[in-house]
């Protein structure tokens, strides 16, 4: 089930969604599916065959775009008393995996118990599982703590379904099931209206992915690309004035923005 590029996606954002993409949104999700007796688990543990006949969900979070609304999700998620699961792009070109800013994030998300795994991009590490096993020990041994799960980037039908021993993938047939799981790829309409008529239905073992970047508040693309570029520039800016102040500082001003993307 390969996952919408994400340019095709900002480009059919509907300008005013059925249910916005809201953090009361997601909030109302949470709340509803607690109500409603289902419990929230992480991904790096596969539970047996009789738990994934209950009612639990695993909360998914691919960070593509912004490890901002990530900590975000996460807080709230930690707010309601429940675990996430999150998955950083080591190659991602609209965020830097490496900087201090990310690896904060990610150990944050990690305080809060949450689950934080790597995003594979099959194009970079493969599909194997010595590859995708060393690049986990590399993370976690030199640069953060991270936890012993994946999800795959634009995953290929090989990775559909399959089991690694030495870390749980998001496809594995212990934690995925195609007629369990809903994502909110291209900000799709369905989504409020289906998560909780499954939630209603007592639908047993949900997988949902919600990608951070679409809840960020904002319902059009112009809103959307100005908030990634102005972020992206911001720390371009940083970055120049950090490494190089006797050549850059004079014509860079340093800016102490937040953003929200």
């Amino acid at each position: 089930m390969p996952k919408t590029q994400d340019a095709a996606a900002l480009a059919e954002m509907p300008a005013e969604p059925v249910q916005p993409f809201r953090e009361d949104t997601f909030r109302g999700v949470i709340t509803h599916a607690l109500r409603s007796g289902y419990s929230f688990q992480r991904l790096d543990r596969a539970v047996d065959a009789a738990e994934r006949a209950t009612p639990l969900i695993r909360l998914r979070h691919d960070v593509d775009i912004s490890p901002i609304m990530a900590l975000r999700l996460g807080e709230i998620e930690h707010e309601h008393g429940v675990a996430g699961n999150f998955f950083f792009q080591l190659n991602a070109e609209t965020y830097s995996f490496l900087v201090p800013g990310t690896l904060a994030i990610i150990r944050r998300l990690r305080e809060m118990g949450h689950c934080v795994g790597v995003h594979i991009d099959e194009t970079l590490v493969g599909r194997e599982e010595p590859a995708i096993a060393s690049t986990l020990d590399w993370v976690a041994g030199q640069i953060v703590g991270i936890d012993r799960a994946v999800s795959f980037h634009r995953p290929s039908p090989q990775v559909l379904g399959r089991r690694y021993q030495r870390f749980v993938s998001a496809y594995d047939d212990r934690v995925f099931d195609p007629d369990s799981y809903l994502s909110d790829s291209r900000r799709s309409m369905a989504f409020h209206r289906t998560v909780m008529a499954w939630i209603d239905d007592r639908r047993p073992c949900l997988q949902l992915l919600l990608h951070p970047e679409w809840w960020c508040g904002v319902d059009s693309l112009e809103q959307f690309w100005d908030m990634l570029r102005a972020r992206r520039t911001a720390e371009l800016r940083h970055y120049m004035i950090r490494n190089f102040p006797n050549v850059f500082s004079p014509i860079l001003a340093e800016e102490q923005r937040t953003f929200g993307l």
